[in-house]
């Protein structure tokens, strides 16, 4: 009797331990996590929920006082010709650098991951220098390249009997996409070419046996095994070129006649050439509900429907 209730005892012991254990191990994790949220809430989410209080203000930057105009500032950006034009030149420069850098990335990671290729290991760490340099040294390398007198560009194309040109002036769009691609299509190459070089061997080895070719194991086999890092990596390679102005404004400061002005830009000149800082605030409240957007677009459109399924 006394033996069977010591075992009693012994047994609601252990089964308390064991759910007080396995109550530990769920909690602990998000006790850990805690330090981590703390950090993003105090450098991520505040400054969000800060620059949506101060659109809704009237705050000028060397004058303390803020005065409550609603949505005013909002209503008034639709109206405002040069947030139009801002908004027009936001789309061509992210949609031709965020193209063209998946591309180039894409073609140096499939060549560098190739086989039968000599000095990768030269190619590879060629193609990444750029990615070392801060925006503003790559800015004034491309204002060099550019210049219109001493120029590399203009030095080769007189050399083949065309007229030098004034490419920040005349082609600064496109001469600003060019700079933002030099360097950003490294991140790319190197989020790709790792996702290619964890690509299964024998599925190559099994294609070959089947006769298909080099273009047809780069479309059904490189392609979809790589399709999440491609998501991914649009995703990242958008949100920051609809956040950084570095290059142009460096390049073109927005010029010439606003053929350069994105929104970031546009933001800048606002908040603190202008000193509007409500304004300012409401114009980066917009950019951060369209990142939003835009990654919910991207994962709907691209990643949703084959994530479901390779779950």
């Amino acid at each position: 009797m006394g033996q069977s209730l010591i075992t009693a005892i012994r047994d609601n012991t252990g089964s308390t331990r064991s759910r007080f254990s396995k109550k530990w191990a769920k909690t602990i994790p998000f006790l850990l996590m805690l330090p981590a949220l703390a950090v993003m809430g105090l450098f991520a989410l505040f400054p969000v929920i800060n620059a949506f209080r101060l659109s809704l203000f009237d705050k000028q930057l060397l004058n303390p006082g803020e005065t409550f105009v609603g949505l005013d500032h909002y209503s008034q950006l639709f109206s405002n010709g040069e947030f139009i034009n801002a908004l027009k030149v936001s789309v061509i420069y992210v949609a031709g650098s965020v193209a063209l850098q998946f591309l180039v990335g894409l073609a140096l990671a499939a060549l560098l991951s190739a086989q039968g290729v000599k000095g990768k290991r030269f190619f590879r760490t060629a193609f990444i220098v750029p990615y070392t340099l801060s925006e503003l040294v790559v800015s004034l390398i491309w204002l060099q390249i550019l210049d219109t007198e001493f120029g590399i560009i203009n030095y080769f194309a007189t050399l083949l009997g065309a007229d030098p040109q004034n490419w920040l002036f005349d082609f600064a769009l496109p001469a600003v996409i060019v700079a933002n691609v030099w360097w950003g299509s490294t991140f790319s190459l190197l989020m790709l070419e790792s996702a290619m070089q964890g690509i299964p061997k024998e599925l190559y080895e099994a294609a070959e046996v089947d006769g298909c070719t080099s273009w047809g194991k780069f479309i059904h086999i490189t392609l979809p095994s790589i399709r999440y890092v491609s998501l991914l990596n649009m995703i990242m390679i958008t949100l920051y070129t609809i956040n950084s102005f570095g290059i142009i404004f460096v390049l073109t400061a927005g010029g010439p006649l606003g053929s350069t002005d994105v929104i970031g830009m546009f933001m800048w000149r606002s908040a603190f050439q202008f000193m509007d800082l409500g304004l300012g605030a409401t114009i980066s409240t917009l950019i951060f509900v369209v990142n939003i957007l835009i990654t919910l677009v991207y994962i709907r459109l691209f990643g949703l429907n084959t994530l479901k399924e390779g779950a």
